[in-house]
């Protein structure tokens, strides 16, 4: 029994130590080379001046494609926003691809009616079924257009109306020919007036201020993230198209596009803002469908990005990104072995095991204060809290993404469950507005007074694309999971193992069990909180 404990336990050890390892390199290079990565924001600046391109190719045509399935709340906002676009309207088109059950199809039917009044190229495209769910319905309307470039926006998005002439006409990362999409930064419509949220915002703030300028810095795979981008038609193709046999259909096609030599960019400067799930109910359900994906992604890819040569750099590293959720699996093993750890493995082997352990605290807390500074340009004590709660909200994810990545590893596809968000931006009001900033002509949040002049503009871009005085649609409810009642049992088990630990004269070693059960505690309360529906 000891034998296997420290086997097991030795692994966890092992296996976390390495993401730590990954994850402090990727900070160590971002730090030593922070004012050359801010500045390759705006790298195609230069080459944008002084283009001698014919017409035709300064205004290339381009498709927006909106995936939607039962979006009642921000349907008719995506589409007007769409719509609104500062780009000819003889070189882009709008694709509705609406797979709704509910009365979101006949909200899009009357927005479609008046935006083709307008004279805007649009159509609504109904399949009457979900096969391939959003990458069937992503290929289904490619059939229909023969457009070189595609806009890709979820229905939870409102791009700026300079969105396609910034990353098409302005910063023009396409006059690359390798490039296969370019990815906008995902920034936040309202400012956070809760710790929890601002949490939340922060676990995906250092993917998109940190890890993916990073990546595309020193010459990683750049991948796309669903939504607010712009894809090259003709690398899709050669990649073979969207397939569904994963839940996360833009890792799959970043990575397949990546080992035919293609590659992506990240502009930072242009920011689409986007809807956080408002509740940890919903929260949990998107982490879960990406945790699933991201497993169905390593067992599909990872043996050819290994074996990919010199097309893939750090082919390691690749991997590791492709296994990320894998993090969450290894912290609930390390869990369930602490207290028989504790008590079984020898001492000189348990204290090396501890400090390989203790390099997977050490990133976390740097990644996280390194992500705050960077996104807000300074720390304070709101930060430490944000830092906390978003740590134990990381922590606490751990049963619900291994279950994910339990079925990813086993299943190929599945059912795409949306994520219930919140209303639609657009009908904030001023509050959709306050604080915000238009950077090269999109919108993000800041705190900067300074930006005052500018935020009245993105506030008068959404209001320009604003739908007509309706009865708010209700919010969509989102009932209880069955992992809610595994996180009680974790809690149950680490109340267990405190006891256990505590009358076998091992109290010091107590305290990380009553660590993790305040993470899991933090998590099923918040899912406690009852989400109230949207009323007129």
């Amino acid at each position: 029994m000891p034998a296997l404990i420290s086997l097991l336990y030795g692994l966890a050890a092992v296996f976390g130590a390495a993401f730590a390892v990954i994850e402090l390199r990727m900070l160590y290079r971002f730090l030593t080379n922070r004012a050359d990565i801010r500045a390759g924001a705006s790298a195609y600046d230069e080459k944008a001046q002084g283009s001698d391109r014919a017409q035709e190719e300064v205004t290339p045509t381009v498709t927006i494609q909106i995936p939607l399935y039962n979006e009642r709340t921000s349907a008719e906002q995506i589409v007007r926003a769409a719509a609104a676009q500062d780009y000819p309207r003889d070189r882009f088109d709008i694709q509705v691809l609406d797979d709704s059950t509910d009365e979101t199809s006949e909200i899009v039917a009357s927005v479609v009616q008046e935006v083709l009044a307008e004279g805007v190229r649009i159509e609504h495209i109904r399949r009457g079924h979900r096969t391939g769910y959003k990458a069937g319905a992503l290929s289904e309307g490619l059939q229909r257009s023969d457009a070189r470039f595609v806009a890709l926006f979820d229905a939870d998005f409102v791009p700026d109306p300079g969105f396609l002439r910034a990353l098409l006409v302005n910063d023009r990362p396409f006059d690359d020919p390798t490039v296969a999409f370019v990815q906008a930064r995902w920034s936040w419509a309202r400012g956070f007036d809760r710790l929890l949220p601002s949490a939340l915002s922060l676990l995906l703030d250092r993917h998109f201020a940190i890890q993916k300028p990073t990546q595309e810095f020193v010459g990683n795979v750049t991948t796309f993230n669903g939504s607010a981008g712009i894809w090259r038609r003709a690398a899709i193709d050669d990649a073979g198209g969207w397939t569904a046999d994963t839940l996360t259909e833009d890792l799959d096609l970043s990575y397949r596009c990546a080992l035919r030599g293609w590659h992506g960019r990240y502009v930072q400067s242009v920011h689409v803002p986007n809807e956080l799930p408002e509740h940890m109910r919903a929260f949990k359900l998107q982490q879960r469908r990406w945790a699933k994906g991201n497993a169905q992604c390593f067992r599909k890819l990872t043996g050819r990005v290994l074996g990919s040569g010199s097309v893939v750099r750090d082919r390691l590293d690749e991997a590791f990104v492709l296994a990320g959720y894998a993090i969450h699996p290894l912290l609930l093993m390390s869990l369930m072995l602490w207290p028989w750890a504790v008590l079984y493995v020898d001492r000189t082997l348990f204290w090396v095991l501890q400090a390989l352990m203790s390099l997977g605290m050490i990133a976390a807390v740097l990644s996280f204060f390194v992500t705050v500074q960077e996104r807000d340009r300074r720390l304070s004590w709101r930060s430490v809290g944000e830092v906390l709660f978003g740590m134990g909200v990381g922590m606490g994810l751990m049963v619900n993404n291994t279950v994910g990545q339990i079925q990813g590893f086993f299943q190929s596809g599945g059912e795409f469950l949306r994520t219930p968000k919140g209303t639609a931006l657009a009908s904030s009001g001023a509050e959709a507005g306050a604080g915000s900033r238009t950077v090269e002509g999109s919108p993000t949040t800041t705190d900067d007074p300074a930006a005052g002049a500018s935020a009245t503009g993105a506030a008068a871009a959404r209001a320009a694309v604003a739908p007509v005085k309706r009865v708010r649609p209700k919010a969509y409810a989102s009932p209880l999971d069955w992992t809610f009642f595994a996180e009680i049992l974790v809690m149950a088990y680490c109340a267990f193992g405190a006891a256990l630990l505590i009358q076998s004269g091992e109290a010091f070693w107590s305290m990380p069990m009553f660590m993790w059960a305040l993470c899991m505690g933090l998590m099923v309360q918040q899912q406690m909180v009852v989400p109230r529906p949207a009323e007129a």
